[in-house]
């Protein structure tokens, strides 16, 4: 007779225990998640076509440019952005990896730290490349008008400027993704 007013109780209250008030912070946590995540996925996608525009601009610039520069220097600095852009596709797919609904929080939270490692390496080998090749190319005969050179840095310290500023808020998104408790 126990058991059976045991299964009958048991019965009546296992419909509330699946929409206890634990669950539903989890599951709205999950959502906002989600939306960091696809926050983040735009503005990397967003950088992914920019990064696409410079390209195409910089390849062109014979065409449009006032101060035509050395093929020397647009192979070089297409080649960059090319790289960059690999390595922005690369980013972007491995944060689309994350699946916030079956990973395991500590899966999560690991993912999220490789990203941003990977992150910080690709910014850290975009900006050497760029420095190394702004110092080299300077040094270059055709690139000897200070007008010009100091345009090109101005603009350089500029981007390096916002590129920063972009790196920093999308660490910021990767930081939320990666906090469960905290919002």
């Amino acid at each position: 007779m126990e058991l059976e007013e045991l299964k009958a109780t048991w019965q009546s209250v296992k419909p509330h225990i699946t929409t206890t008030e634990c669950m539903k912070n989890t599951q709205e946590s999950i959502y906002r998640k989600a939306d960091v995540k696809s926050r983040l996925l735009r503005r990397l996608g967003f950088g992914v076509f920019f990064s696409f525009v410079c390209l195409i601009l910089l390849a062109s610039s014979h065409l449009w440019s006032p101060t035509k520069l050395s093929n020397l220097w647009l192979v070089a600095f297409c080649l960059i952005i090319s790289l960059a852009i690999f390595c922005e596709i690369y980013l972007y797919k491995s944060i689309k990896r994350i699946n916030l609904w079956k990973d395991t929080n500590a899966g999560i939270l690991s993912a999220i730290v490789k990203i941003k490692k990977l992150y910080k390496n690709i910014e850290l080998v975009t900006s050497i490349l760029v420095i190394l090749s702004l110092i080299w190319l300077s040094f270059i005969p055709p690139f000897n008008n200070l007008l010009d050179r100091t345009i090109i840095f101005g603009l350089t310290i500029i981007c390096f400027g916002a590129e920063f500023l972009w790196y920093r808020s999308n660490l910021k998104q990767l930081n939320r993704l990666s906090n469960w408790d905290k919002e």
